[in-house]
């Protein structure tokens, strides 16, 4: 049911002529009838998408998940109160996910394989394959994009206040 919806509400927002505010709250919407405890307010949001065949896009969410939850709740720059991760998943098939989280260590709560999620990362971001990431701070500017494995923790780490 809470799939159905999720699937309703993608095709029921307007995609064209959005803002990054609304084109995240697009997202956080549709993450949020997903998964509802999952808390987007003040936070940055860091996106991983991935594929189980794909070594380096293993390596890059694992890191970027490394990265999360060194910052899950640091105080970042313009008001930010930590980070949320999702790891979105190319592959559908529950078992192979489940058995590669698991190897990687990632928590399953936060990794998501809806094919809405990934049409509405494609049709607004232009994500649309493994080894890509982004991260949105809480107005929905994108702050990076296509972070190499060796940048994400730098990268985040100069939006920590000193």
């Amino acid at each position: 049911m809470r799939i159905l919806t999720a699937l309703f509400f993608l095709f029921s927002v307007s995609l064209f002529g959005q803002n990054n505010s609304e084109k995240l709250g697009n997202f956080k919407n549709l993450i949020e009838t997903l998964h509802p405890t999952i808390d987007f307010k003040d936070k940055l949001v860091i996106v991983s998408v991935w594929s189980v065949e794909d070594i380096e896009s293993r390596e890059l969410n694992k890191e970027a998940y490394r990265v999360y939850k060194i910052y899950e709740r640091a105080k970042l720059k313009n008001g930010e109160k930590g980070t949320v991760f999702i790891s979105v998943l190319l592959n559908s098939d529950e078992q192979i996910r489940d058995l590669a989280i698991n190897k990687d260590g990632i928590d399953s709560a936060v990794v998501f394989s809806e094919t809405g999620l990934k049409n509405l990362l494609s049709s607004q971001w232009n994500i649309k394959n493994a080894q890509s990431n982004i991260v949105f701070d809480k107005s929905g500017e994108i702050k990076f994009q296509n972070v190499p494995k060796d940048q994400l923790f730098p990268s985040l780490r100069s939006l920590i206040t000193r």
